[in-house]
């Protein structure tokens, strides 16, 4: 009798028969691994307009490549999604297996790796535009690191990218047109990254662009009714669950999965690997909305654009450098959400009883590290809103644990305070990787109670929501991507911010700030 068993998720389903069936392609594949609970998200071609039964993806094993290869089942392909999803329980960690999937004549071979055990080695990805790509310089040094695990932080694509105009499913009927439209894109993405994910688990969150939005206040999953500062989804639901299912499928079994809000579903969830714990968070998702505070635009007297912008970005961003941006909080404005607060606050402490170390893993940084001025401030930084940004980080308290986030175009590195400087988390917020850098972090004033000859934007600051941060570092104008170590061990964690030119390819210059280790 096998020591593991498997089950099929019965997410998506189609009720078509066998015989419609028509062949599809295995384009890749991405897994992660959880208390003894394997799932693997098979990727295929298959079109999600079509009306004809996609099929099935059958599921091989074996130990050693001159072992035979031993069904271990199959499952059915989702339509709307073109995916199979396998969950294998009763999986043992510390073995090495190879596996292959097969649809038709398609196949795809990979490993499924022996959990590690002391030292876990991941790198950190975020914001993938398609300039560059297929990106296969810097995915090949990605690859030469052999990182155990791999975090993608979110914008795995943007909604225009690829020759592929977007198109937003207002309606139940359009969904699959939507899909079609999206998948277009991620499959672009699992093209360039699939090799990456082939042999080593897989953690991937989805931020605003992977559903199509361009910037997002969720409000618990409501649908958008009005300008995208109201808040709330562009699409319809059906869409969104079904687009971050494609990403996010093969984390473990959300902790409050809903539906919530219009019928959005949540994937926020925890994971424990290679003795490290993650608590793997949605800022977007039950973020509150600027609308909710401000009704119009906050600038200097006499202030126009000098072109014209659209109007929903008119109170996003505050651009009167005199203005007090600690008036826009309020204490029932949200940034996690209370459900999930309360999951972070019993993760947090589940991890201190534990003894382990771990990481937070979310979108957005939770603090204006990322600015396009020095004075401006963006209510789409999850700076804002304060008091849902304090309330996370006091869930957090004095884990042992470093925060890591994407989004904002610019690697930084810093440490939080909330009722003082330095009382809370390091926070590593990923470099882009091929977005342009567009943001930089550069305070009119110099940073209090630096190191010495350390630059002067590090140091202690008040950002411009008045939040507390200690900056160790950002690296202004570069692309990259990171690699973080963790020691279970000497219960520390090392970050590194591996910079990549202009061209999306790797070069060697010193970025101020890094390497960093945190000690627990």
């Amino acid at each position: 009798m096998k020591p593991w068993s498997l089950t099929l998720i019965g997410v998506f389903l189609c009720c078509v028969s066998l015989s419609d069936a028509a062949a599809a392609n295995v384009l890749w594949t991405q897994y992660c691994q959880h208390k003894g609970t394997m799932k693997l998200l098979v990727h295929v071609d298959t079109d999600p307009t079509a009306e004809s039964d996609p099929g099935q993806v059958e599921l091989w094993l074996r130990d050693r490549p001159e072992d035979s290869w031993t069904p271990a089942g199959t499952a059915r392909i989702d339509r709307l999604t073109a995916t199979a999803l396998f969950r294998l329980k009763n999986w043992p960690a510390d073995q090495r297996k190879q596996f292959r999937v097969t649809c038709g004549t398609s196949n795809w071979e990979g490993v499924f790796r022996a959990e590690p055990r002391g030292r876990l080695k991941m790198a950190a990805l975020s914001c993938h535009k398609d300039i560059g790509w297929p990106w296969q310089e810097a995915i090949a040094e990605v690859i030469s690191h052999d990182p155990d695990l791999v975090f993608f932080s979110g914008d795995q694509i943007y909604e225009n990218d690829y020759g592929s105009p977007m198109f937003r499913a207002q309606t139940q009927a359009e969904v699959p047109q939507g899909m079609q439209n999206y998948l277009a894109k991620y499959r672009k993405f699992g093209e360039a990254f699939r090799e990456l994910m082939r042999d080593r688990p897989t953690i991937m969150i989805t931020d605003d662009h992977d559903v199509f939005a361009n910037d997002l206040w969720g409000r618990g999953g409501a649908r958008m009714k009005g300008k995208r500062t109201t808040g709330g989804y562009p699409t319809h639901p059906d869409w969104v669950n079904a687009a971050e299912f494609t990403q996010t499928g093969s984390l473990p079994d959300p902790v409050d999965p809903g539906p919530h809000g219009a019928g959005v579903r949540a994937y926020y969830t925890q994971l424990e690997y290679g003795g490290v714990h993650f608590a793997i968070l949605e800022d977007r998702k039950f973020k509150s909305a600027p609308s909710e505070v401000i009704d119009r635009l906050i600038a200097p007297p006499g202030f126009t654009f000098p072109k014209e912008r659209k109007t929903d970005f008119e109170i996003e961003v505050v651009l009167d450098p005199d203005f007090d941006c600690t008036k826009l909080d309020r204490p029932d404005l949200q940034l996690l959400g209370q459900r999930q607060e309360a999951f972070l606050k019993s993760w947090s402490d589940s991890l201190k009883q534990s003894g382990s170390i771990g990481a937070v893993l979310s979108q957005s940084p939770w603090a204006h590290v990322a600015m396009y001025s020095p004075t401006s401030a963006d209510t789409d930084s999850n700076a804002w809103p304060q008091s849902g940004r304090n309330r996370a980080l006091s869930a957090i308290g004095d884990a042992p644990v470093v925060l890591l986030h994407g989004d904002v175009h610019l690697g930084t590195l810093c440490r939080h305070g909330v009722q003082r400087f330095n009382d809370g988390p390091v926070a590593y917020s990923i470099p882009s990787f091929s977005s342009r850098a567009s943001r930089r972090w550069e305070p009119l004033e110099d940073g209090g109670n630096r190191k010495p000859n350390a630059p002067k934007n590090t140091g202690e600051f008040h950002d411009r929501f008045g939040n507390k941060v200690t900056m160790y570092g950002a690296g202004n104008g570069l692309n990259g991507y990171g690699i973080v170590e963790f020691d279970t061990i000497k219960r520390e964690t090392r970050l590194e911010f591996h910079p990549m030119n202009e061209a999306r390819r790797p070069i060697r210059v010193p970025v101020p700030g890094w390497p960093h280790t945190v000690q627990f």
